[in-house]
């Protein structure tokens, strides 16, 4: 029920004082007889007419408690509420765990995912970012670049993690990425000013022979001579072993393909990957995924000639590598957002 105006509830101990039952006052003024009541009994026991001051309920955990919950996820970010709780063995809800982080700035977020870098990794990334950090898009715009990916019908699985806004990607809170070892769908594509390159299928194991023959003369050299007839441009391929054997070294030395040497781990400076993760989330919000190899296939190629249509897309990623250069060098070689 609505609670009771203070002039209604003066006017109730008014009529009681006069001598009128608690049955007649509740029906002069149209309250029930226990409103009634109560009214009358807090005004004689206590001279109150408000209503008496709530009693809060004692917090489930101590300060104490609370500044362990933080320093738990504080130490390790990827611990659920559950695991905070039976770790450090709290009398206390779910609910309130998360309620005592959420209070602390802590947000439980999907963790971002990150190729995991060494040492040695952040050096020759940030070697390499310091060294083209002077390029404007219309330098970058002279490379070809390049990138292999797999699609599978099954979703990795995604970690989620306790941290404050804006720090998704600091180190603590990315979720390492390992090589997968799956052979779903694998395909070759490669982009340059102009657009959206060739994507191809690779079929089997591919290996440095064949990246020779099937990819780099019968895929790459003809899409780069119909789009660089001058031939004034350069090659981008990561250090994967296949690109990195010595058979694909001299091929590309006969073929006089202009190299850029690019760093190991450099996923994040790598414009594909953004193509990649754009075709990959659009494949999940279809409403009937793919359940073959082929059926796969195609629904990566129609997704790549789709994004084909987009002018603004791939120049709008080469437009933001000169960014990407400067995001590495301020993170020092780490993983940045790209």
């Amino acid at each position: 029920m609505a609670r009771v105006p203070e002039e209604e509830r003066w006017k109730i101990v008014q009529y009681s004082l006069r001598g009128y039952s608690q049955r007649s006052i509740g029906a002069l003024v149209h309250r029930p007889l226990k409103t009634v009541n109560r009214i009358i009994q807090a005004y004689s026991e206590e001279g109150r007419l408000c209503d008496a001051p709530h009693r809060r309920r004692p917090k489930a955990t101590t300060e104490d408690e609370d500044a362990l919950i933080v320093a738990a996820v504080v130490e390790n970010s990827f611990q659920s509420a559950r695991q905070v709780r039976e770790q450090l063995d709290v009398n206390a809800s779910l609910a309130t765990v998360r309620r005592r982080l959420r209070s602390a700035g802590l947000r439980n977020s999907v963790a971002a995912r990150k190729t995991v870098v060494t040492a040695s990794n952040k050096k020759s990334r940030l070697q390499f970012a310091e060294a083209h950090a002077s390029w404007m898009a219309d330098d970058w715009g002279r490379v070809i670049i390049s990138d292999e990916s797999t699609f599978t019908t099954r979703q990795d699985q995604r970690m989620r993690v306790w941290r404050t806004r804006g720090t998704r990607y600091e180190p603590a809170n990315v979720q390492g990425v390992a090589a997968s070892g799956r052979n779903c769908v694998n395909v070759w594509g490669a982009v340059s000013r102009h657009g959206l390159g060739p994507l191809h299928r690779i079929e089997g194991a591919l290996t440095s022979q064949r990246y020779c023959t099937k990819i780099l003369d019968n895929v790459l050299l003809p899409y780069a001579h119909s789009v660089f007839p001058d031939a004034d441009f350069m090659f981008q391929h990561d250090l994967a072993p296949v690109h990195t054997a010595k058979v694909v070294k001299e091929h590309i030395e006969n073929r006089r393909i202009g190299m850029l040497s690019w760093p190991a781990k450099g996923a994040d400076m790598n414009i594909c990957e953004n193509i990649w993760g754009y075709i990959k989330a659009a494949m999940v919000r279809k409403p009937v995924h793919p359940s073959t190899g082929d059926e796969l296939g195609a629904a990566v190629r129609q997704e790549w000639e789709d994004l084909r249509a987009d002018y603004d897309f791939v120049p709008a990623l080469y437009a933001s590598l000169p960014s990407r250069m400067a995001a590495v060098v301020s993170a020092k070689g780490c993983m940045t957002k790209y």
